[in-house]
This record gives structure tokens, sequence and C-alpha cells, in this order.
């Protein structure tokens, strides 16, 4: 009773280690361009002109494709969760099998599992191109559009990582 009690409880942890390959969804980003080549970016306002750095207005949006890639962590870990139960059945050369077959059997199914998890992460997002009010460009990617259109007055909030659009009111 106590050899099937380990094999359960081996079975959670493997279920919860292979959640863990879960692939997040890319991060919401800013990215900044200067036309006039120069690099300066300074705080969140211009110190000489007090002109707001992260205003601007809209100028292009389009929808992007977004495909999540595989890391191959699932099948690794499928492969040592799978080796470890196969190790728990036969004696001697069929203990050896069991346990090969299991880490073949375990890395095909972490795999399978991480793949599922990219094709459900991936999808379309949102690029915004925004003329800053300083005079730079930047464009901003989000995967929800709150009703954003062309022509209308927006604020970056966050940073380069995770930067995304308000309308300014």
């Amino acid at each position: 009773m106590l050899h099937h009690r380990g094999l359960i409880v081996l079975l959670i942890v493997a279920l919860f280690g292979l959640q863990a390959c879960v692939a997040p969804p890319p991060r919401e980003r800013v990215v900044y361009r200067d036309p006039a080549g120069n690099g300066q970016r300074g705080g969140y306002y211009g110190q000489d002109r007090g002109v707001c750095q992260r205003c601007g207005t809209i100028r292009q949006i389009e929808q992007v494709r977004v495909d999540q890639q595989t890391t191959g962590g699932g099948a690794i870990l499928g492969l040592i969760i799978g080796g470890l139960i196969g190790n728990q059945f036969g004696r001697g050369s069929g203990r050896a099998a069991t346990t090969a077959i299991g880490a073949v059997g375990g890395a095909v199914a972490g795999n399978a599992i991480e793949d599922n998890n990219a094709r459900a992460a991936s999808g379309y997002a949102w690029r915004f191109y925004v003329e800053l009010d300083d005079g730079h460009e930047a464009w901003v990617g989000q995967y929800d559009n709150p009703g954003l259109r062309v022509g209308d007055r927006v604020i970056i909030r966050g940073d380069r990582r995770d930067g995304r659009l308000e309308l300014m009111r």
C-alpha cells in the first residue's frame, strides 16, 4: 500500500511540475525611436520645455500575430518524471526497461503539454504607433484595444517592458 501511496504523491508532484512549463504570454512593451538620432531621453517631462515625453497621438494601428515558442522544458521535465515513475516497476533488467519506457513516454507527454500550452497562448495583439509630443516616436504592443483609434491623444503608462496606452482625458 505504501508503494502506491508514493506513486500517487509522485504523480501529483509531476502534474504540478508540468504546469510550470506553461509558456507565459509575451509582455506588453514599448519601443521608442528617436528620429533625430541623438538618443536623448529624459524623465517623464522634458526639463527645459515642460513637454510630456510620454504623451502623444496615435498615428497608426495594426493587428499582429503573436506566436509562442516551446522551450523544451516540458520534454525534459517529462523525461525526469516519467523515468522516476517507470523506475517504480519491475526488477533487474525489467526495471531498466520500464524506466526507459517511462522516460520516453514522459518526454513525449511533457513536450505535447508544453506545445499545447504555447498554442493556447498564441494569438493576436495590437501595435500602436504613437507620435510623441517631444518629437520622438514609439510603438506600443498590447493584447487588448480598449477602443483606441488613429488620432486619439494617449499617454504611455509603465516602462519599456510593460508599458500600455491610456486615453488622455
